[in-house]
């Protein structure tokens, strides 16, 4: 066969031996076939991984979205004014109901945070221990300084 490669180049001498031997042709058939549909599974598996990715980045899109549009409705201004937003992203943290009242949960959910004692009623001891979690003057006074603490811790949760 390689004189016959010589003198005719590799086409004839492939179709000598297919001549030669006819289950060659069958054989180089079933391998042509074999390795086409290998190539359609690659390609098949390579749009699934693309289809993949493209909806994970879609969701992961979608999360980022929500979650900013959350942080941006609970984010406190840092005003030193304990209002309404104040309690409900207090409550939002801490999963509470956010109806926006200082009541005995909500309370009850800050003192345990603190570390003061967890009776639902806010007084001045509430206050220090607030005012020593938040590292500023714990004169038991509820004032604009330890509002606006408080406002920032909050925002830091969110």
């Amino acid at each position: 066969m390689a004189i016959i490669k010589d003198l005719f180049g590799k086409d004839k001498a492939e179709e000598d031996a297919v001549k030669l031997n006819p289950n060659m042709a069958a054989a180089k058939a079933k391998l042509e076939a074999e390795a086409a549909q290998k190539a359609a599974v690659d390609e098949l598996r390579a749009l699934e991984e693309q289809a993949a990715n493209a909806q994970f980045a879609s969701n992961v899109a979608a999360a980022g979205a929500v979650q900013a549009a959350e942080k941006a409705k609970y984010t406190l201004e840092v005003d030193g004014i304990w209002g309404e937003l104040t309690t409900k992203t207090t409550q939002h943290i801490f999963g509470l109901e956010e109806d926006g009242i200082i009541g005995p949960i909500t309370t009850k959910a800050i003192q345990e945070k603190v570390g003061a004692v967890a009776d639902g009623i806010w007084g001045p001891n509430t206050t220090k221990a607030m005012q020593a979690f938040l590292g500023v003057t714990a004169d038991g006074i509820k004032g604009p300084q330890t509002v606006s603490a408080w406002q920032k811790w909050c925002n830091e949760q969110l």
